[in-house]
C-alpha cells in the first residue's frame, strides 16, 4: 500500500493523514504508487492512478477549518472531507488506517467545567440580586431566598458545589476536568471588569480534586495574549505539582496568533476553539489537532457548552470593541434534539466530543445537572470512553505516534507499526482494514468484523492478515 503526496504544503498533508491515520510518502517522480494525490497540473509526468484535487483540494479544505474557524458549523467537516477521501483511496488500494476509535468503544467523550465563581458571597450584590431574580422568574421562590441569605452568611452557600460534583461523578463512573481562574479580581486586558474572577486558588479544593482522579487545568486570563502572560499563568498552576498543563481562555477568548503563543509557553494543549452562542463545529472535526505554526501543543475542540444552549446572551469580542450576542436559549426538548445530533456524528466518525459544563450550572439558578447526566448516560449508553481533557489528548497523541507500513505478498497483507503499543491505562488503539470479512481466512492478533472491514486490536509491531 503506496500512497504518494505532491502538494506545496507540508502542514496541510502532515495534518490530513494525522486525521486520516494511514501510512502516505511525498510524491518522487519515476517512482511506483498505489496512487498519487496531487493536483494534476503538479504531476504532469505521472501516468498512474491519481485523485485529482485540483477542484476539490482536500488539503486546502483540513487547513482552512483547523485554523480559520467558523462561525455556526453544524456538520464535522473535516470528518466528512476525510470521509469523502477515504471512499476514493478505497478505489485503489486495500485501506488501512487507525481510526479515532479506542478499542472496545465507539467514540470519546471529555468532560470538561469553566470554574468562573465558587460562591455567593464572593459575587456581588447586582450578580447576586440578578441571579435570585432569575430564581423567581423560574417560580424558585425558597432558591432565590436561599441565595440572599447565602449572601449575608445567614445560610449554607448554595454555590459551593465541588461536593456534589464530585459525588455525582463517582455515581456516574466517570471523571474530568475543571479549568480555574489563576487570579483574583483581574479580569484581562481588553475586558470589562465582569470577566474577573472573586476567588482565590487557596480557596478550592485542587489538591482533593487531583488526589481522586480529576484534572485540574488554566482558564486562561491573558495567557493567549503574550508568551510571558502564558508563562506566568502556568506557573501557578505547578505549585500544585502540575505537568502537561492544559488551558481553556475565560470566554473563549482567542486570536489568529493565540495558540501558537500558547504553545511556545509550554501548555500541553488548549481547548478553546468552539462557540459560546452556539453548539457545533468551529474548527470542523471531532479529532485533537495541531494548529499551524504549533510545535507540540494541541487543540481539543469544544463542541457543546450549557451556556450556548440554555443562556440568553454572552459577551463577545469583535476587534477591540464587546457586545452581548444572543445565545440559543432553548427548552429541555430543544437542547436534548441539538445534543443528540452532535452525538449521532460522535458516533458515525469517531473522535471525541467535548462538553464544557460551567462549575455553577448545576445550581440555581441554571439547574441544568439533568442535561449533563443526560449527555453522560446516552454516552455510556453507546459505548463511549469517557476520560478527561488531559487523557483524551494523550490517547490522540500516541495514535498520532504510530507509522504504519503495508506490504501485500500474493494472498498475505502483513502491517507493521512503528510507535510504543502499551498505552498505560489507556485503552488499546485499532487497526481497521478495508476488507471485506468474507475474504479473511485468518488474523494474527484479535479482531472483530463490520460491514466491509476488520478492526485489528494494536497490541503486536507486525500483523498479518490471510486472504482467501
Amino acid at each position: 500500500m503506496t500512497i504518494g503526496v505532491c502538494y506545496p504544503d507540508p502542514y496541510a498533508v502532515e495534518e490530513t493523514f494525522q486525521l486520516l491515520k494511514t501510512g502516505w510518502v511525498w510524491y518522487e517522480p519515476g517512482r511506483t504508487y498505489d496512487v498519487v494525490i496531487a493536483r494534476r497540473a503538479d504531476v504532469p509526468e505521472y501516468e498512474g492512478p491519481l485523485i485529482d484535487i485540483t477542484q476539490d483540494d482536500i488539503f486546502c479544505i483540513i487547513r482552512n477549518a483547523l485554523n480559520a474557524g467558523r462561525p455556526n458549523v453544524h456538520e464535522p467537516l473535516c470528518d466528512a472531507a476525510l470521509d469523502k477521501l477515504r471512499g476514493k483511496l478505497r478505489e485503489h488500494l486495500h485501506l488501512v488506517e487507525i481510526p479515532p476509535i479506542p478499542w472496545d468503544y465507539s467514540y470519546m467523550m471529555a468532560l470538561t467545567h469553566d470554574v468562573d465563581l465558587l460562591s455567593v458571597r464572593e459575587r456581588r450584590w447586582l450578580s447576586v440580586g440578578y441571579s435570585a431574580f432569575q430564581c423567581l422568574c423560574k417560580g424558585r421562590v425558597l432558591e432565590a431566598g436561599r441565595i440572599f441569605l447565602a449572601k449575608c452568611g445567614a445560610c449554607r452557600d448554595p454555590w459551593d458545589l465541588f461536593p456534589h460534583w464530585m459525588e455525582m461523578e463517582k455515581e456516574l463512573g466517570v471523571r474530568s476536568t475543571f479549568f480555574f481562574l489563576p487570579f483574583r479580581n483581574r479580569p484581562g486586558a481588553l475586558s470589562p471588569a465582569i470577566r474577573a474572577g472573586y476567588y482565590s486558588l487557596e480557596h478550592t479544593p485542587i489538591p482533593e480534586l487531583i488526589r481522586n482522579g480529576w484534572e485540574v487545568g488554566v482558564h486562561g486570563i491573558d495567557n493567549w495574549i503574550n508568551e510571558s502572560s502564558g508563562m506566568e499563568e502556568m506557573g501557578i498552576f505547578q505549585r500544585f505539582g502540575l505537568e502537561n498543563i492544559g488551558n481553556r481562555v475565560h470566554w473563549l477568548m482567542s486570536d489568529e496568533n493565540s495558540l501558537v503563543i500558547l504553545d511556545r509557553a509550554g501548555y500541553f494543549y488548549d481547548s478553546t476553539i468552539g462557540y459560546n452562542d452556539d453548539i457545533g463545529f468551529r474548527a470542523g472535526t471531532l479529532q485533537v489537532y495541531r494548529p499551524a505554526g504549533s510545535q507540540s501543543l494541541v487543540e481539543l475542540p469544544l463542541h457543546i457548552q450549557d451556556i450556548a444552549l440554555f443562556g440568553k446572551s454572552c459577551w463577545e469580542l469583535s476587534d477591540t470593541r464587546w457586545s452581548k450576542n444572543p445565545c440559543l436559549n432553548l427548552d429541555r426538548e430543544e437542547a436534548g434534539a441539538r445534543v443528540a445530533e452532535l452525538m449521532d456524528y460522535a458516533g458515525k466518525y469517531g473522535g471525541v466530543l467535548t462538553i464544557l459544563w460551567h462549575y455553577e450550572s448545576i445550581g440555581f439558578p441554571s439547574d441544568t445537572e439533568y442535561m449533563y447526566r443526560m449527555l453522560v448516560n446516552r454516552a455510556h449508553s453507546e459505548k463511549a470512553w469517557i476520560a478527561t481533557a488531559g487523557d483524551i489528548v494523550q490517547w490522540f497523541l500516541a495514535r498520532r505516534s504510530f507509522r504504519i507500513k503495508c506490504i501485500t505478498v500474493e494472498k498475505c497483507l502483513t502491517i507493521s507499526i512503528e510507535g510504543d503499543m502499551k498505552l498505560s491505562h489507556f485503552p488499546a488503539c485499532r487497526l481497521r482494514v478495508y476488507i471485506s470479512p468474507d475474504h479473511i481466512r485468518s488474523v494474527d492478533a484479535q479482531y472483530v468484523t463490520g460491514k466491509d472491514f476488520i478492526d485489528i486490536k494494536m497490541t503486536h509491531a507486525i500483523i498479518r492478515v490471510l486472504m482467501k
